[in-house]
């Protein structure tokens, strides 16, 4: 993925995420992480960041990279299958725009989510993320020294502060720039913490839960052998247990 530029070329800075992977958080921290640097900041889907944009938020980690010239950023990954269970939770009451678009039919994808039951609307949401981020993930670079993998686990674990210094390291902010990553870090993370809890859900809230694993108490043997049809080497390649393996266990 690394682009070609100019030595002297400042690079870029970003955060690559995926729908329900702490794209929410990193847009709140690296907007004021811009304004502390006087940078230019920009959230953007698929394309290209403006020529004088310095920070940018990668919202589904789509972007041309071969076009926007020397870069250090940041790759979240969470297990897919968590993405897929908060996805469909999420998308039963969303406002964004999208699920709201009528489609041929006349009917908006919340409309036909909230007609059909769970076990019809999970498999809707694997559908959905396979034609939106599958093609994506298979064809990621793990081996990009200018992105640091850095998994949705580790960031909601009990080490996750050396991990915000690592991350900003990483990113080539030093002395009070690299202070105030850090802090910005702790500032949202905490503001987000204190509203969810590992052990009871909100519904109604875009962050329902931060428990990983959910997968495994609401996803059926039935949608664990269509995800390990479609997307089990993408499991794999990002060093998740395999579905047929979680499935086979039953509980785990």
């Amino acid at each position: 993925m690394r682009a070609r530029g100019s030595e002297q070329e400042q690079p870029k800075i970003f955060v690559g995420t995926h729908h329900k992977a702490m794209t929410t958080y990193f847009k709140a921290v690296l907007k004021l992480l811009a304004f502390g640097l006087k940078a230019r900041f920009e959230d953007i889907s698929k394309d290209a960041p403006q020529p004088k944009t310095r920070v940018f938020l990668s919202t589904h980690s789509r972007t041309p990279w071969s076009e926007i010239g020397p870069y250090r950023g940041i790759h979240i990954m969470r297990d897919p299958r968590d993405m897929i269970v908060s996805s469909y939770h999420y998308h039963l009451w969303t406002n964004e725009l999208w699920a709201h678009v009528p489609d041929e039919s006349g009917r908006t994808y919340q409309e036909k989510l909230q007609a059909v039951d769970k076990t019809e609307g999970l498999f809707m949401t694997i559908r959905h993320f396979i034609f939106f981020s599958r093609e994506t993930l298979e064809t990621w670079d793990l081996d990009d020294p200018d992105i640091l993998e850095v998994s949705y686990d580790d960031l909601m674990g009990d080490k996750r502060d050396e991990l915000y210094s690592e991350i900003f390291s990483f990113l080539g902010l030093t002395g009070k720039e690299h202070e105030l990553g850090v802090r910005l870090m702790r500032l949202f993370e905490a503001g987000k913490r204190s509203k969810v809890s590992a052990t009871k859900i909100n519904e109604r809230a875009h962050i329902r839960s931060g428990r990983s694993g959910q997968w495994k108490d609401e996803l059926e043997p039935e949608h664990l052998a269509y995800i390990e049809q479609e997307l089990g080497h993408i499991l794999e390649k990002f060093g998740y247990a395999r579905s047929s393996a979680a499935g086979s266990e039953g509980a785990l």
